[in-house]
């Protein structure tokens, strides 16, 4: 039986790796695959990774039989709890996808468009001219003001900013290196990093207990929020999403949707404004609809979505898209063993020079001028994993950066030279974003 090598064993070795995935995961994955080949082996303190960037292989993990790639439990269950889509497997992830989509896909998903504009303008309000204009801050408030609003029809100012300082809670307390060192996830008299996160996570819950209750006591012709669609929602044998898995599910839609949108949005903002002509293209575009474009118009431009993309492939918000092997798999000719976590790299797949030329060069033409396949493109992943919100974060994105755009000027400001760096179980600037308000 053909079987890959074996990886270092050592501490050594396992730490150099987690650390390097954690401080510039795309290096680290570069230079692994050009010293070793596509597939390899990536020890890390937690487990040992199979890594793969080629298109051919990311298309098999993806096109695979979905029984046969488990998800990646160890490494989420702590930030999305247990009962979340994310973690669910076979029959119940199936029926838990069909229950969940219809309130995140299509016309319900376009009912949004006045929030997302209404957030996009709300977070850029104050802006003066001449200031230093820190994106991820304003961005992060106009993600979870989308959220909090599409998701529970919140209105309440007060109860809103509560949401920002208890997800922020969560999101920060729970960095990359607690993720990825699974031994530090045990109490330490109250004061340990896991004790905080913990206290952060309970709070949230809490919060969420009471939108739920909230929701159930409000009659469902009066709200058309997606919690009302979720409680209202049944499978295929009239039940409905048990209250655990509910309440795993809203923690997963407002802890991921937040913190991806929100980079990617910053990025967006940031990417443009160092490169002009692309900046220049986008608000020709952006003319003919004014300061205050309406939705609708933009959800039809074609170097918006072009820029978008881009900037997702640029600066991918994860890294990898875990699979965890229910049983023995093969993958470029080598049998790997059922237990073993299979990794599409993003950072690989999207900076791989014969897909894309250049790829350092931020080039939203690349999307105009080709069609890229799900194992050449993925930053939301692929096969019967992909993401649910994909088609939400995708709209929003494109609605919040033209609205953005469309109203204010910025000119760069500061380091051109800021990378990603692990934040959790995504990818976050190393340094803060900035443009200058003009």
């Amino acid at each position: 039986m053909t079987v890959l090598p074996s990886a270092p064993a050592d501490v050594l070795h396992r730490t150099k790796h987690t650390y390097g995935l954690m401080r510039d995961a795309t290096r680290m994955f570069r230079t692994l695959a050009a010293r070793h080949g596509d597939p390899f082996l990536l020890p890390t303190l937690d487990e040992t990774y199979v890594v793969t960037g080629d298109p051919k292989h990311v298309a098999a993990i993806f096109a695979a039989d979905p029984d046969v790639m488990d998800p990646p439990s160890g490494v989420v269950e702590p930030l999305l709890g247990n009962g979340s889509v994310v973690l669910a497997r076979g029959a119940r992830h199936r029926r838990k996808r069909r229950v969940l989509a219809p309130p995140l896909h299509g016309q319900r998903m376009k009912a949004w468009a006045d929030v997302i504009a209404t957030a996009a303008r709300s977070a850029f309000a104050n802006v003066r001219s001449g200031e230093s204009v820190e994106l991820l801050t304003r961005t992060q408030r106009l993600s979870l003001d989308v959220i909090v609003r599409a998701i529970f029809g919140m209105t309440d100012p007060a109860r809103i900013a509560l949401f920002h300082r208890v997800v922020g809670a969560v999101i920060e307390g729970l960095p990359a290196w607690l993720l990825f060192a699974p031994w530090l996830q045990r109490p330490m008299f109250g004061v340990g990093p896991w004790d905080r996160y913990r206290r952060a996570e309970r709070a949230l819950l809490d919060l969420l207990r009471e939108e739920i209750a909230r929701a159930r006591a409000t009659p469902d012709e009066a709200r058309d929020d997606v919690l009302a669609l979720l409680l209202a929602a049944r499978d295929e044998d009239g039940a409905a999403l048990p209250d655990d898995e509910l309440l795993d599910e809203l923690r997963t839609l407002v802890i991921a949707g937040h913190e991806t949108t929100a980079t990617t949005l910053a990025w967006a903002l940031w990417l443009l404004h160092r490169n002009p002509d692309a900046l220049v293209r986008l608000r020709d575009e952006l003319a003919p609809l004014g300061r205050s474009p309406d939705p609708a118009a933009l959800a039809t431009l074609p170097w918006l979505d072009a820029v978008c993309d881009e900037t997702l492939r640029v600066a991918p918000i994860v890294p990898i898209m875990a699979r965890r092997l229910a049983r023995d798999w093969e993958l470029a000719g080598a049998v790997i063993p059922g237990g073993t976590m299979v990794c599409p790299a993003v950072m690989l797949t999207h900076f791989d020079p014969a897909l894309y030329p250049d790829p350092a060069r931020f080039d939203p033409a690349r999307f105009l001028a080709r069609r890229y396949t799900p194992g050449e493109f993925y930053p939301y992943g692929g096969g019967a994993r992909r993401c649910l919100g994909a088609s939400m974060a995708g709209y929003e994105l494109k609605l919040a950066l033209g609205t953005v755009l469309a109203a204010h000027r910025f000119a760069p400001l500061g380091d051109d030279s800021i990378g990603n760096v692990m934040n959790g179980i995504t990818t976050r600037p190393s340094k803060p974003l900035r443009l200058r308000a003009l």
